[in-house]
C-alpha cells in the first residue's frame, strides 16, 4: 500500500506537467467572455465541438492536444475552448452554462459530426472548419491554414 502511494505521489506532478504542455483550455469563460479575450489579445479561437460519447474526440484530447508542439503552437495563436455537444447527467455546472450556446453553435455552424473544430478570427468571424481524428502534424496543419486567408476553408456563416 505504501509503494503505490509513494508511487501517487511521484507520478501526479508529472502528469500535471504533461497536461500543462497541451492545448490549455478556458474552462471558466462564457463564449462571449472568449470572443473578448480573443479580440483583446488579438489572437484567433479555436472551438473543439465533441461529444462524450466520441472516441477519437477522446483520442484528439488524449493524443494530439497534449503534445508540447501543439500545445506551443495554440498558446501562442489561439485562445482555446472545448464545447461539449451533448448532454449527460453526469455534466458540472460548467458544461451546463454552455448548454444554450452549444445549441447555438451546433445549428448556426451546421456541426453534424465529432469532433468537429471551429476555427474563429479574432473578431469572433467564422473563418475555417475541420473535422476528424488525426495526427499532431495534421492537426498542426489544419490549424495553420486558418490563420491564412489563402488556406482556409470557405465557410458560408
Amino acid at each position: 500500500m505504501m509503494k503505490k502511494m509513494l508511487l501517487l505521489v511521484f507520478l501526479l506532478p508529472l502528469a500535471a506537467m504533461a497536461q500543462d504542455r497541451g492545448i490549455r483550455f478556458e474552462h471558466a469563460l462564457s463564449w462571449k467572455e472568449v470572443k473578448e479575450k480573443a479580440k483583446k489579445e488579438g489572437k484567433f479561437i479555436f472551438m473543439d465541438c465533441f461529444t462524450t460519447w466520441c472516441g477519437p474526440c477522446k483520442k484528439m484530447s488524449t493524443e494530439v492536444f497534449s503534445e508540447p508542439a501543439v500545445g506551443d503552437f495554440f498558446r501562442e495563436k489561439f485562445v482555446s475552448v472545448k464545447v461539449q455537444m451533448d448532454k449527460t447527467s453526469a455534466d458540472n455546472e460548467a458544461v451546463k452554462s454552455w448548454y444554450a450556446d452549444a445549441a447555438a453553435i451546433e445549428k448556426k455552424y451546421s456541426v453534424r459530426s465529432y469532433p468537429t473544430y471551429l476555427y474563429f478570427s479574432p473578431e469572433g468571424k467564422l473563418v475555417h472548419v475541420g473535422h476528424g481524428s488525426m495526427s499532431a502534424a495534421s492537426f498542426l496543419d489544419t490549424s495553420a491554414r486558418a490563420l491564412k486567408p489563402a488556406t482556409r476553408t470557405s465557410p458560408t456563416r
